[in-house]
């Protein structure tokens, strides 16, 4: 009797820190909703993996786990993986308001830490535009309350601005990345913001088929970012889905990270549908070398047309910090174009021509 009485016991203690745990929560317990047009579900962590379905615009999906930057959730009963590039976290309802001493995140798809330092765990991410509660500082990181009332450490180069209150004794200076030592034939230490042109009510050129630009620069735009972590570089997406961004948005990212590159990526159209090729442009001199160095790789890995590299009056260039450089990576009016663009095969000789390239400028 006395045996079956210290099960029970034993049983209710467990039960008891088994709910406190939950109560808690963390970020890979968390609701979040689908931020893009179409976002699909695919059985691994990993762009190469089998699709096995999608999620429309506004879903709402329980994130199971975190792994790298890719979630498992589980919606309508099923689990699967998806790019967390495109998740929003919901605000819980009667959550915590926002004081006056509050901080605003300078980019997309950053990262969320349960302590200040890179070295500490991801518990969560979070999106261009959003808002935290600022608690305190170390070094060059910042802890906020999150909108459900829990607290995480957010870089302090990833915040654009923050507002003071009259009782916060917190100051907040804007400030590069630390150092990172750059190892040669890699990215180590390089930060590179990534820009995927048009989206949202911009859909930018229309190709062959309907195709609309801005889809086309997103998927490219994803597959460069997995290939330029793997190389080492730290990589700060402008737009996560399908989202539109004015091109002042856009040059205000990149120059919120002193020292880093931005790429902007796009595909061109014209309506003459013999017009074909790629092309690297800077509008800076000193960015030249840079842009050589990418049409140099684009010219040997790819098997379309080389325009080379070209002087561009574009916006996010002229308004722009060195380095900046624009890629036009083919015609999608162009029919052979548009056959090599729409191929996997392609895109992942675009990414490892971006980054080869990157890596030949800097070594």
């Amino acid at each position: 009797m006395k045996q079956k009485l210290w099960i029970t016991a034993f049983l209710l203690i467990l039960v008891l820190v088994l709910s406190s745990f939950s109560s808690q929560g963390v970020y890979a317990r968390e609701t979040y909703n689908v931020g893009t047009s179409s976002l699909n579900v695919r059985t691994e962590p990993s762009l190469d993996a089998q699709v096995i379905g999608s999620l429309p615009n506004g879903a709402t999906v329980n994130v199971l786990e975190i792994k790298y930057d890719w979630a498992k959730v589980q919606y309508n009963g099923q689990t699967g993986w998806i790019a967390s590039y495109f998740l929003t976290q919901q605000s819980a309802a009667g959550g915590t308001e926002i004081s006056d001493s509050a901080v605003t995140v300078a980019a997309n798809g950053v990262r969320l830490r349960s302590g200040p330092g890179t070295e500490h765990s991801i518990i969560g991410y979070t999106t261009y535009g959003n808002r935290f509660q600022l608690i305190d500082s170390v070094n060059d990181w910042l802890q906020v309350r999150t909108h459900n009332g829990e607290t995480a450490w957010i870089a302090d180069w990833l915040v654009s601005s923050a507002t003071a209150s009259t009782t916060s004794t917190v100051p907040i200076q804007k400030k590069s990345p630390p150092a990172a030592a750059h190892k040669n034939g890699t990215l180590a230490g390089r930060t590179v913001v990534l820009d995927a042109g048009h989206g949202g009510y911009d859909p930018g050129a229309i190709g062959i088929g309907g195709i609309f630009e801005k889809d086309l620069t997103m998927r490219t735009a994803q597959i460069v970012a997995t290939k330029l972590k793997q190389a080492g570089a730290e990589v700060i997406m402008t737009r996560a889905g399908d989202r539109h961004l004015n091109l002042q948005e856009r040059v205000h990212i990149s120059r919120s990270f002193p020292s880093s590159v931005f790429l902007s990526i796009h595909y061109n159209a014209h309506a003459n549908p013999g017009a074909k090729g790629m092309a690297t442009f800077y509008y800076h001199n000193p960015d030249k070398e840079l842009s050589l160095a990418i049409q140099n790789q684009l010219a040997q890995q790819t098997s379309l047309q080389n325009a080379g590299a070209q002087h561009g009056d574009f916006y996010v260039l002229r308004n722009n910090d060195p380095l900046s450089v624009l890629i036009e990576l083919g015609f999608i009016t162009n029919p052979y174009d548009m056959a090599e663009i729409q191929s996997l095969n392609y895109q992942h000789q675009v990414a490892e021509s971006i980054t080869q390239g990157l890596i030949d400028y800097f070594n």
